[in-house]
């Protein structure tokens, strides 16, 4: 049976929204890689050395995180981060397992998909082509569409502008009828700010658990099947 208007109306989401790294893309490797080659040209020391270190840095923008860390070189060491992950840092990023079926299934079922991230747009660009995912995606915000990043509801006000933009939801559609997919602790406090639905998801690994749970998503996930059951 073919669905209606008045079936996609009544649905409790009318978009869903997701973060990038740690949530759809398994980036870590390319991404530790990619930093420190970059410190390491420009100040002569290795950075991130750890993961603990790698955590202090994910969240942040690459000119923020490389005007605190890197002090003088933070410019060289930005150009240089993007042109190792864009030549060659990209290619260990995959989908964590699951992910891909995921989303073709949530778009089958008429869901509008968002990418909402810290990241800049040369970065997603890269990783969107190498996997795949452009044609599942039907709007994406970066960090240059917002002066303020997440964990302030800017980047996630910006998608719901967009989705209206584009047609795919209605000019009056609540933020709570939204819901927003992240690995991180500021995900969950930027949903909540933007009024939306936060579910964490918890198969990335690089925070823990309870780290997110205290932020108090209205739900959680441990693999990304487990979500379909929110989104008939």
């Amino acid at each position: 049976m073919t669905e209606t208007a008045e079936s996609k109306a009544a649905r409790p989401f009318q978009a869903v929204l997701f973060d990038w790294d740690g949530t759809i893309a398994d980036s870590t490797r390319g991404m530790m890689a990619a930093m420190q080659f970059a410190y390491k040209q420009h100040t002569g020391r290795i950075f991130p050395r750890n993961m603990e270190e790698f955590r202090q840095l994910s969240p942040l923008r690459l000119a923020e995180s490389t005007a605190r860390y890197a002090g003088p070189h933070a410019e060289e060491v930005a150009a240089s981060y993007l042109w190792y992950y864009t030549h060659e840092g990209y290619r260990s990023t995959c989908l964590y397992p699951g992910v891909r079926e995921l989303l073709e299934e949530l778009r089958r079922r008429g869901y509008p998909l968002v990418v909402v991230t810290n990241t800049g747009p040369e970065r997603l660009s890269t990783d969107l082509r190498h996997l795949e995912l452009s044609a599942l995606l039907t709007v994406t915000v970066t960090s240059q569409d917002t002066s303020e990043r997440k964990p302030h509801p800017a980047p996630l006000w910006k998608a719901r502008e967009k989705l209206i933009a584009a047609g795919l939801i209605a000019a009056e559609t609540p933020a709570e009828r939204l819901a927003y997919v992240g690995d991180h602790p500021g995900d969950m406090a930027a949903a909540h700010a933007a009024g939306m639905v936060a579910i964490a998801a918890f198969w990335g690994g690089i925070f823990p658990p309870e780290s997110l749970l205290a932020e108090r998503p209205e739900y959680w996930a441990h693999q990304p099947a487990e979500l379909l059951t929110l989104f008939p």
